[in-house]
């Protein structure tokens, strides 16, 4: 680890510290961490990984997620901020073209949130099926569709809207091909919100449906425009695309870490049979087997994110990496509320939050079931 990297490790403990006594809140709550939000944009965190020209920290993404791993052993609803702020911001700044530069110096700040909208009802793993079109009207592009499964639309200032791009009196491209990504302001008439409801966990993070309803942009808010017989713009991000795919990995570590923490802290001082249970060597193995979980998904989810700092997308490294991170995180957080036995399972337990959280990581970001698809293709040569 480089003495930059430890600075970001510093920093994101420091940061956790300071996170852990409200996380119970924005959980029990539902509510969003205002006070965290402010605090990250203050510190200009929220685009960490964004290039300094835009009032970013110009952060390596290894840089960027050894902070946001150390804030997930505290609280996953603001580590989640940081990842999706990140994401967001590396699109506009990546693909982008001056139009975007005000969004992305305020998402910087922390004064504006935007969220990436890809899934769609019938457009999820298989996004490339996606509805939503962006037709163009002279100097402007029409958007109509729907998305759903938003996290922080209620409060973003603007949406990715990943769109098929229809020229004029043109029938939809089907397929990769046509999509595009289009900057839909959330104020624009012709948006709406509609909250989705109350989750199993990440309580702090709304999720929603956004509708699109004849929402006129101008032609500058296009960050990719689809083309017909293209798929330029279904696959010239995914760098962005990886990156997301290993950060939930890594969230889901941060969370495995913490409760490895929160047991290790139980056997030390709890007694049973006249010894600590740290003394017990059944329970030194669950740990030595969380142990290598852990370590061995952290060193796969760090050397994909290193592949995309050097500019080597790999869609295969980054599955791998997924898998690894959240099948193993969630064993892991079950296995340490078993050890902590009753003492773990009750509402006001960390580690009863951290396993309703980690589950989260084995779905969002790419199914382990379609990401053991990529794995497949890549190792028997199939497109």
């Amino acid at each position: 680890m480089t003495e930059r990297e430890r600075e970001w490790v510093e920093l994101g403990r420091t940061l956790a510290a300071e996170f852990a006594p409200r996380a119970a809140h924005w959980d029990t709550e539902s509510a969003y961490p205002e006070e965290n939000h402010k605090r990250l944009g203050e510190l200009g965190l929220l685009g960490a990984a964004l290039p300094t020209e835009f009032g970013g920290g110009g952060a390596s993404l290894v840089e960027c997620y050894l902070l946001v791993e150390e804030i997930s052993k505290a609280c996953a609803n603001t580590a989640l901020l940081v990842h999706d702020q990140n994401v967001s911001g590396r699109i506009l700044a990546t693909y982008g073209g001056p139009g975007h530069r005000e969004i992305l110096e305020r998402l910087a700040a922390g004064t504006a949130e935007v969220t990436i909208a890809m899934t769609e009802p019938q457009a999820g793993s298989a996004l490339y099926e996606l509805t939503t079109t962006a037709r163009r009207d002279g100097d402007e592009w029409v958007v109509d569709g729907g998305k759903t499964y938003n996290s922080f639309g209620d409060r973003a200032a603007a949406h990715l809207v990943y769109a098929r791009f229809v020229e004029t009196g043109s029938a939809p491209p089907s397929g990769p091909e046509g999509i595009g990504i289009v900057l839909v302001d959330a104020d624009r008439r012709g948006v709406s919100v509609t909250p989705m409801g109350r989750k199993l966990g990440m309580r702090g993070v709304e999720e929603v449906d956004l509708h699109f309803d004849g929402v006129r942009v101008p032609a500058s808010h296009v960050v990719i425009e689809g083309r017909p017989g293209s798929t330029e713009g279904f696959t010239r991000p995914l760098e962005v695309y990886n990156a997301t795919r290993v950060g939930m990995g890594v969230m889901a570590l941060g969370i495995a870490q913490g409760a490895m923490d929160l047991a290790i802290a139980h056997l030390r001082t709890r007694r049973q049979f006249g010894r600590r249970l740290a003394d017990f060597q059944g329970l030194q193995w669950m740990l030595a087997d969380a142990a290598v979980a852990v370590e061995g998904a952290r060193l796969l989810c760090y050397r994909a994110l290193s592949e995309v700092d050097a500019g080597r997308t790999s869609a295969y490294h980054s599955a791998c990496a997924k898998i690894a991170a959240t099948e193993g995180a969630f064993r892991v957080v079950d296995d340490c509320l078993q050890m902590l036995g009753g003492a773990g399972y009750f509402a006001e337990a960390p580690l009863e939050r951290m396993l309703r959280d980690v589950r989260m990581f084995k779905i969002t970001g790419g199914t382990t079931q379609i990401l053991k698809n990529t794995i497949g293709r890549a190792l028997v040569g199939r497109p």
